[in-house]
C-alpha cells in the first residue's frame, strides 16, 4: 500500500490516502477525526460507512485531478 500525505483544503486536517480508482479510496487519518468540524457536528459513531466529510473528499478529487495524488494500480493475480 502507497499512502500519500494529504491536507484538506478547509480545515487543514492531515490524512494520508491511497487513490485506486473514482469508487475506491483508503483513508487514514494523521490527526484526530473527531477534529474535523463536519465530522465532529454529525456525531457519527466511528466506523459508520457515512463518516466522511464532504470537503475531505473534494480535496482529494482535486489533488488527483491535479496530478498531487497519483492513482495507485492493482494487479491481481493472473487465474489459471
Amino acid at each position: 500500500m502507497t499512502l500519500q500525505k494529504l491536507t484538506c483544503e478547509i480545515c487543514d486536517r492531515c490524512v494520508l490516502v491511497e487513490k485506486f480508482s473514482a469508487a475506491h479510496t483508503t483513508v487514514q487519518w494523521v490527526d484526530d477525526a473527531n477534529d474535523c468540524t463536519f465530522i465532529a457536528e454529525a456525531h457519527r459513531p466511528l466506523g459508520d460507512n457515512d463518516r466522511a466529510c464532504p470537503a475531505l473528499r473534494r480535496s482529494i478529487d482535486n489533488a488527483v485531478r491535479s496530478q498531487e495524488l497519483t492513482e495507485s494500480r492493482i494487479e491481481l493475480p493472473s487465474v489459471s
